[in-house]
């Protein structure tokens, strides 16, 4: 395999770094000339990036969903692959059970460092009321005793703001004036480069400092009632890429642990190792195998071309298709019950669709006459009854990483592309919902018929929705209903990135990937659709676990 070179374009605010690595690079020819090129200029030097079509990804890092729309080019089938930064907050969750001082402890540290998985920094700290007031003592007392200063002393806690970094002070002004409580760490002399450790309490659930994450040490602590509570603010709350539970009922901790959305979850910990490499992250977290896909392409995948025409984009005044809204609210409300069933009993569904496929009285017949479509049922109905995770010994305790569905999943199809309905048995096994779109002349029909088949076998109605296409546009307004995934099936099928940009993982599907008829898909063809369709989940049980 070859490898990549890469072009980074930096405002000149936070280019020294970068600079300084271009140059460590050609040391000793530790890189050969040209595989790492820095380049300085402003924020619109992106924009050239259009005429270079050699360029095969792209990843924004620190800018704005808002602003992407506006950056981003190109197509999820036709290139360049888009990438968004990852990273975000971290949610605490403290408990009436838990040890007050290692948790506030652990908290005050993670705000005056941040780690470097969450480059945006910050907690939202949510403590149950019976134990709320004193946690907020410690924390008071934690962010006191601070050390601010030179980042390259090693005594020191809480180095300056990242160039080109704005202070949070417009939220914490903000939040005052809503009549929250601010607490700020004093500063020593001469720290105009330094933001006081902070500390925000009594803020109202809607208040900025909770829907936007701040940079610098900001810690915002909310009560909740109980766990419950606390799982439902941590699941609303945005750009969270871990979560943290502080309890000593083992049992309580591992429930609320278990029922939280992020991607990387510590029990009685914080700020420890991810083993998997990317667990962290919230919607877009990914494990090593899917970082290596982000700038590399399994062997089935052909390079993609990017002079081809592209469908044409949806504008904002779109009114989209009220039938296509339907159908992806009502696949998330479902998706909960179906995503958290035993694999056995998804393998059952599957197993007796299957089984109705075959044909016989009172069951629907599909024209599966290779049984290409049977057979894709019944392989991953056997792959989900032997899923589960690893434990892995890392220092510091033990991590179980398993891996959960996506949530709501589109499909759509486009015209030439024949219909491959083999790729729905996946998505569906790993627990997600679907909303299919085939816009291929009498696809519809064999889709209704698989659908009415698992409905019949116990699926949810909603676990599966067939629509037929009729427009160019049909991977637009889909992506327009914000899926948890995409899967865009060639021609008419694909989308612009403005439209795509909100879907955390879209993949443009490419032909062949399922086999043809009466051929088994090829080698890796499985795991390539349980990594498109699943995220990973790390939960950190620290000194070996409970």
């Amino acid at each position: 395999p070859t490898g990549n070179t890469a072009l980074v374009l930096s405002p000149p605010a936070a280019a020294p770094p970068l600079l300084l690595l271009g140059e460590l690079s050609q040391e000793g020819a530790a890189l050969p000339p040209g595989v790492l090129n820095v380049l300085v200029g402003p924020p619109g030097l992106c924009q050239a990036l259009r005429a270079h079509p050699e360029v095969t990804s792209v990843t924004f890092l620190g800018a704005p969903q808002e602003e992407l729309q506006a950056l981003a080019w190109g197509s999820p089938c036709r290139g360049p692959r888009l990438g968004a930064p990852r990273g975000g907050r971290v949610v605490v969750i403290v408990l009436d059970s838990a040890d007050l001082d290692s948790a506030a402890a652990a908290t005050a540290a993670t705000a005056a460092t941040p780690p470097a998985l969450f480059p945006w920094g910050g907690c939202v700290v949510l403590a149950q009321d019976s134990v709320a007031a004193a946690l907020e003592r410690r924390l008071r007392a934690r962010l006191r005793g601070l050390r601010v200063g030179d980042p390259t002393d090693p005594k020191v806690e809480v180095g300056p703001l990242p160039p080109g970094t704005h202070p949070p002070e417009e939220v914490v002004q903000e939040a005052k004036e809503e009549g929250a409580q601010v607490f700020q760490a004093p500063l020593p002399e001469g720290g105009q480069r330094f933001y006081p450790p902070t500390l925000i309490s009594g803020a109202a659930p809607t208040s900025r400092c909770l829907r936007e994450p701040a940079p610098g040490p900001l810690l915002v602590l909310l009560p909740v009632r109980g766990p419950g509570e606390a799982v439902a603010v941590a699941s609303a709350l945005p750009h969270t890429a871990a979560a943290a539970v502080w309890a000593q009922d083992v049992t309580v901790a591992l429930d609320t642990a278990d029922r939280l959305p992020q991607g990387l979850v510590w029990l009685n910990a914080l700020d420890l190792l991810d083993p998997s490499g990317g667990c962290a992250g919230g919607a877009v977290d990914t494990d090593l195998d899917e970082a290596l896909r982000e700038f590399g392409c399994p062997p089935w995948e052909q390079p993609l071309k990017v002079d081809e025409p592209l469908s044409p984009p949806v504008t904002l005044g779109d009114p989209g298709d009220p039938e296509l809204a339907q159908a992806v609210a009502a696949a998330r409300v479902a998706a909960p019950g179906w995503g958290r069933l035993p694999g056995a009993s998804r393998a059952r569904v599957l197993r007796e669709a299957a089984a109705a496929l075959r044909g016989g009285p009172g069951t629907p017949k599909d024209g599966d006459s290779d049984g290409s479509l049977q057979g894709a049922l019944l392989r991953w109905a056997a792959r989900v009854e032997r899923a589960g995770g690893a434990v892995q010994e890392v220092p510091g305790g033990r991590a179980l990483v398993t891996r959960r569905p996506l949530g709501v999943m589109g499909v759509v199809w486009g015209w030439p592309r024949p219909l491959a309905l083999e790729l729905l048995p996946a998505a569906l096994a790993l627990g997600n919902c679907v909303v299919a779109v085939v816009a291929p002349p009498g696809g519809a029909g064999p889709a209704q018929r698989l659908r009415e088949a698992l409905v019949a076998a116990g699926l949810p109605g909603a676990a599966l929705t067939v629509l037929a296409g009729n427009s160019r546009r049909s991977g637009c307004h889909l992506a327009r209903q914000h899926p948890d995934g995409l899967w865009l099936c060639g021609g008419d099928a694909d989308c612009d990135w403005a439209s795509a940009v909100s879907v955390p993982r879209v993949w443009g599907v490419p032909a062949g990937l399922v086999g043809g008829p009466g051929q088994d898909p090829p080698a890796g063809a499985e795991r390539e659709l349980e990594l498109r369709c699943t995220r990973p989940r790390c939960l950190w049980l620290p000194g070996g676990g409970p």
